[in-house]
């Protein structure tokens, strides 16, 4: 059993031995269960200064708070069916937590019996169609409701994690899954990575204007002697704000009201006006000319449109209109601030095209 050497097994064995594995460790989940029954009637929690079980569990045994939640959910229940099944290895522990919650939600012993017959998303989903929710639970939900937004030490990145009703978790899924459908596919990215980009396009939908869908006013520090030789390759600050690298900061050359200030050791050595990259009549004659949609050949999208220069400032760009293309906030942020891809200045004006190259990394996006 459990032979390290799969590239000689067949499958037929290899199934065997998984089976008999996860039936091991519903086994010995078993016992576990028994013994967080055991340690939550001696009230260990509380007699360690901790302010419940679960923190208990969490500091004591490094466990992730989802699998604590569980094994102290299965305790709780005392239910022998449950216990029996997961200690004799006939169920798995992601069962019996479904099961439980069946139970919890009070269905019908005939309900039950039949949730043998379905997946688990099946389980819980009959386990959410039963469950009696009075004014006390709805309350507790509503009130549990929470969103953490943090920046990582640099500012370069942000992580969000946070708890919903279940209604409002609805509305905010079908927000980010309907502004996926009206961004183009790519098959090269993940589905975390489509609602990323979701999450962001409603966000910005909210706020009008240029950069992402808002004009973004900002004063851009940038080391002066590095600027002079890489073009902002260093990177630079936004402040207030965090360290931006140079796609994002073509972006905001490109679309947002700014202020460049050179600094040195010293401190701002030159500053220039604030001023807005695309001034207003001409970029409304772009939208006009490209008949108010994206130029993108295949894009048909004709909201949150900005304007993009062809040619960037540091290689000789300007203003001019022949210079300017009218893109979706997808194909401006995403593929060409973000992944570094450039505009075939040869392509048709109303079917653009993108040089077939890898998306740059060596040097500043043109803006």
């Amino acid at each position: 059993m459990f032979e390290n050497h799969p590239e000689i097994q067949s499958v037929d064995t290899l199934e065997q031995d998984f089976t008999e594995l996860t039936a091991v460790i519903s086994r010995l989940d078993g016992l576990r269960v028994g013994l967080v029954r055991s340690l939550d009637g001696a009230q260990v929690g509380t007699a360690d200064g901790a302010r419940s079980l679960a923190e208990w569990l969490l500091g004591r045994f490094d466990l992730d708070a989802a699998t604590a939640r569980d094994l102290i959910s299965l305790a709780r229940s005392d239910d022998p069916e449950i216990d029996a099944a997961l200690g004799e290895g006939r169920i798995t522990t992601d069962r019996a937590v479904a099961v439980n919650l069946l139970r919890a939600a009070g269905a019908a012993q005939s309900v039950i019996d039949g949730s043998w017959g379905h997946d688990l998303a099946g389980v819980r989903n009959l386990a959410s169609r039963h469950r009696r929710i009075d004014r006390h639970h709805e309350r507790d939900e509503f009130t549990g409701r929470y969103l953490h937004i943090q920046p990582s030490l640099d500012d370069t990145r942000w992580k969000l994690w946070g708890q919903l009703t279940g209604i409002d978790g609805r509305i905010l899924d079908k927000a980010i899954h309907t502004a996926i459908d009206t961004l183009p596919h790519n098959p090269d990215t993940t589905a975390a990575q489509d609602r990323a980009d979701g999450l962001v396009s409603v966000a910005s939908e909210w706020l009008t204007g240029e950069i992402g869908g808002h004009d973004l006013a900002a004063e851009i520090f940038i080391d002066a002697q590095l600027a002079a030789v890489t073009d902002g390759e260093s990177g630079a600050t936004a402040v207030g704000g965090p360290r931006i690298g140079p796609n994002t900061l073509g972006e905001i050359l490109c679309s947002g009201t700014t202020s460049i200030n050179l600094v040195d050791p010293g401190g701002v050595v030159s500053t220039s006006p604030a001023s807005r990259a695309i001034p207003g009549p001409i970029r409304s004659r772009v939208l006009y000319r490209d008949g108010h949609r994206c130029v993108v050949a295949g894009c048909e999208s004709r909201s949150r449109l900005q304007v993009h220069h062809l040619i960037g400032y540091a290689a000789g760009g300007t203003h001019d209109p022949d210079n300017l293309v009218t893109v979706c906030w997808y194909h401006h942020h995403i593929v060409i601030h973000q992944e570094g891809r450039s505009i075939d200045p040869a392509s048709p004006p109303q079917r653009r095209t993108f040089l077939r190259t890898a998306p740059a990394r060596a040097g500043p996006t043109p803006v």
